[in-house]
């Protein structure tokens, strides 16, 4: 339990300091740097949220065939006061924890079954010889991807989404569009389904649920939601023109117009239009969106790698300077809690370490000669046998 604790703050540290850098890049940087290069950095975030790389050299030093268990008599100098993340501190913090993550779970159930429930009574299918179906498979071939994506109509006045990981599926409304603007909408999902926005999505809904006490955790699934439309339409209009730039963005203005109420939860897909909070940004970088040249991304790389170890290092001192939590805040000097090892307890003979105490359960640790010769030495009381 505390174990776990200790990790769920080391991931919820590094996540949180990566993406305040990130967040502190994008404002200085503005219109310098690709979107694409934006939404990577929100993922990389995500990643430290919930992948404990810290704990890879300790794997790695279990598994290693040098790994030895060593003991040391004056453990006992740890001040009685001060306890290993566990019992009454612990305890109450972790259910507090699993508290929040049950609730916020149920939560986001709730919504996808809302959702769901109202989608599955106004779908209607589109026949397979319409020209809607023959735009979706011309976008799949030209985007060299599987014809794996179903898509309907909407009988409700909404904006248009990809939705379904595993039956991936572009909703459109039911009403009449024009057909340059559809080959646009659906170029648009295509491309959400290519770069496996739903999956991303997914993910952010796990960190959600597991850092739900983290504010930023919060800031970052906005972001993520943001960047990938905005990456999304960075890669549709790359290739474009600047008069299917504007017609791209009346696009979006005339679905905004058109769609007169939302059901569509920005976890559970990967929607045409985001709302009017970033639209005018949005339409400007659809307008200003160039290929980067070689030094833009050299910096980009850089910084993405320099961002990845600062995530590396606090997580990795987060980790290891939080295993003990002190009851009182008024010790002296002398009864700090600190793992000071006396010099007398071990010595080195030839580089290693002399063993001072062992336990019966440490036998694997060792070849069967020097086991042999550790029992003659508990026989001689040169080494303490410990109960288990």
């Amino acid at each position: 339990m505390s174990e776990w604790l200790n990790i769920l703050i080391g991931l919820s540290v590094a996540g949180s300091s990566v993406f305040v850098l990130s967040f502190f890049i994008t404002l200085v940087s503005k219109e310098r740097i690709h979107a694409r290069w934006h939404y990577w950095n929100r993922k990389l975030s995500l990643f430290f949220y919930l992948i404990p790389i810290f704990l890879i050299p300790g794997i790695y030093h279990i598994f290693s065939k040098e790994n030895q268990l060593i003991s040391f008599e004056n453990i006992s100098i740890v001040d009685q006061n001060t306890v290993w993340l566990t019992t009454t501190f612990i305890l109450p913090l972790f259910m507090i924890w699993i508290i929040g993550v049950i609730v916020t779970s149920l939560c986001f159930w709730y919504w996808y079954r809302r959702f769901n429930k109202k989608l599955k009574k106004v779908l209607v299918s589109v026949p397979r010889e319409s020209n809607i179906q023959h735009l979706l498979y011309r976008n799949m071939k030209n985007m060299k991807l599987a014809n794996n994506i179903d898509i309907k109509f909407c009988k409700t006045n909404m904006s248009p989404v990809l939705i379904g990981i595993f039956k991936p599926t572009i909703v459109l409304p039911m009403y009449d569009i024009p057909y340059d603007e559809l080959d646009m909408i659906i170029k648009h999902e295509v491309t959400h389904f290519k770069k496996r926005d739903l999956w991303i999505k997914k993910v952010m809904l796990l960190a959600t649920i597991l850092h739900w006490y983290n504010p930023l955790i919060y800031v970052l699934r906005k972001e993520v939601n943001k960047w990938s439309e905005l990456s999304c339409d960075e890669d549709v209009v790359m290739e474009m023109s600047h008069s299917e730039r504007k017609k791209y963005g009346e696009t979006i203005l005339n679905m905004i117009k058109r769609a007169n109420q939302d059901v569509t939860p920005s976890v559970l897909g990967a929607s045409f239009t985001t709302g009017s909070a970033n639209l005018k940004n949005r339409l400007i970088k659809i307008l200003k969106v160039k290929k980067g040249n070689k030094r833009v991304f050299v910096l980009s790389v850089t910084v993405l790698l320099t961002l990845g170890c600062i995530g590396v290092a606090s997580s990795a001192f987060t980790h290891e300077n939080t295993s003990i939590v002190s009851d009182r805040n008024d010790l002296n000097d002398n009864e700090k809690a600190t793992l000071e090892f006396d010099d007398e307890s071990t010595e080195e003979v030839g580089g290693d370490f002399e063993i001072i105490s062992v336990k019966k359960s440490d036998e694997s640790f060792y070849s069967k000669e020097d086991w042999q010769e550790i029992l003659k030495q508990i026989e001689n009381n040169e080494i303490i046998l410990e109960d288990e």
